[in-house]
């Protein structure tokens, strides 16, 4: 209801502005505004040219223009208020055209606007926070106080009733997502679960992410702009956004742009059914993909294009195999938005990753743990006491520096050394634990300079449900 109920009184408000004045200023529009008007000798008033009347109503509801670049209206192009908008600083003058329209007070648009949620839910945690916040105690301490007028009092309840049915329907569809995913991989499970969430991308696609957060990339490794104008890689990392500030706040690959990007906190993993999601706006461009352990190796997982972004990449790992690197080839196709727009990628099944610097940990050459390292492995389990059980697979890892197998025994040691120190830290049986030794075999990066050498010799703990 919130989508319409507004417009019979704008109806009004215009009528009566274009009666006392034919070029008076609409509240929130341009000065330019004008509604068209003849004399009526027989009445002694104006006669509204309602053709005029409804242009300016239009550009009320969407702002003028092109609302989708815009989007600085009263209305979206659906008839739904734009609330985003109406929040915002730019959107202040439109909040008391709001208030008239509403007759309501300027201070009850405000308080009405901490209940109605913006028009675009992107997630599960977002509809939960949506909910809380509809019992803002705020409002009600006003409701209280007995300045509430009528109308605020039944908007504020037409905003709640408006809310809860959208979050709703945005939790049963994340439901279906969630257990569509537990049905492909019966024995996984969230590994905390105040992180697991359910994401909505631009097509209205549901994609259950049991990292929640986490389970994004985290940093650009390198961009090379395509044609006409690739640019900002950076907007593809991070959280889903689903609609908001679609088509201006994404990577912009370009025809034949490259990403490469890379997961800090988690790994990609092959698990039953989707590995990998692409959160692209609108229709997904022709892209190739490719995933690496280190940067340098890489595995072509083949083209994505159409209605789908998940991909499986069960026939090109073996099992247990894990993958830190992403990189998007941009095909030479022509579109209305050249090249891929990405919003966001994310590992849907994936495993927790955590990584620990040899040299807080050991002297060189070394696998005692020193007091700094102890101290440091403690402060990870302190990280992890939300984990519940899974299995936890340490791993060691050295640079090029040596030899392959004198290095290998090195990093199988380490990784015990490790391991039994956080197994006393954690104490808990329901954990699994593996140890693992890969020397020199998986740099993250290329052992091509000290700097790099350094981040190659680690200590990674990851975390699965398995």
């Amino acid at each position: 209801m919130l989508k319409y109920r507004f417009l019979l009184p704008l109806i009004f408000l215009l009528v009566f502005s274009c009666k006392n004045d034919a070029k008076k200023e609409s509240k929130g529009l341009s000065e330019e505004t004008e509604v068209s008007v003849s004399e009526n000798t027989d009445e002694g008033e104006p006669e509204i040219d309602m053709g005029d009347l409804m242009n300016v109503m239009g550009d009320i509801m969407t702002g003028g223009g092109d609302q989708d670049s815009t989007e600085q209206g009263l209305f979206k192009a659906g008839g739904k208020l734009n609330i985003e908008y109406l929040k915002s600083e730019e959107g202040r003058s439109l909040r008391k055209t709001f208030a008239e329209i509403a007759e309501v007070t300027e201070e009850e648009v405000d308080l009405s606007l901490t209940l109605i949620p913006d028009n675009n839910i992107v997630s599960v945690k977002h509809a939960e926070v949506i909910e809380e916040n509809l019992s803002n105690p705020e409002v009600e301490a006003y409701v209280q106080s007995g300045r509430a007028s009528q109308n605020f009092l039944d908007l504020i309840e037409e905003s709640r009733v408006d809310a809860k049915k959208r979050t709703s329907n945005f939790k049963e569809r994340a439901q279906k997502a969630k257990e569509k995913f537990y049905k492909d991989n019966p024995s996984w499970f969230a590994l905390d679960e105040t992180t697991e969430d359910t994401f909505i991308d631009s097509r209205k696609e549901m994609v259950y992410l049991p990292l929640g957060n986490l389970s994004f990339a985290d940093s650009i490794v390198s961009f090379q702009p395509g044609r006409p104008e690739g640019r900002t890689p950076e907007k593809g990392l991070g959280p889903a956004q689903g609609d908001a500030n679609a088509r201006t706040d994404c990577a912009v690959l370009g025809i034949e742009g490259i990403l490469t990007i890379f997961f800090k906190d988690n790994a990609i993993l092959d698990v039953n059914g989707p590995d990998i999601y692409v959160f692209e706006i609108g229709k997904i461009e022709p892209t190739n993909l490719e995933i690496s352990k280190n940067g340098q190796d890489w595995i072509n997982v083949g083209k994505i294009e159409g209605g789908t972004a998940f991909i499986d990449i069960k026939d090109y790992v073996k099992p247990g195999e894990t993958f830190n690197y992403v990189r998007f080839t941009d095909l030479d196709t022509q579109s209305g938005q050249p090249g891929a727009d990405i919003d966001a990628v994310a590992a849907i099944g994936g495993a927790l990753r955590l990584n620990l610097d040899s040299a807080v940990l050991f002297e060189t050459g070394k696998y005692q743990l020193k007091e700094e390292g102890i101290a440091a492995i403690k402060d990870l389990a302190e990280q992890m006491k939300n984990l519940q059980k899974g299995t936890i697979t340490v791993e060691g890892h050295t640079d090029d520096t040596g030899g392959d197998e004198a290095n290998k025994t090195l990093s199988q040691k380490r990784a015990a050394s490790v391991a039994a120190e956080l197994k006393k830290a954690i104490d808990n049986p329901k954990f699994k634990w593996k140890e693992m030794g890969y020397g020199e075999s998986r740099p993250l990066v290329a052992n091509d300079s000290d700097e790099n050498r350094q981040k190659n010799r680690r200590v990674e703990i990851l975390v699965t449900p398995y």
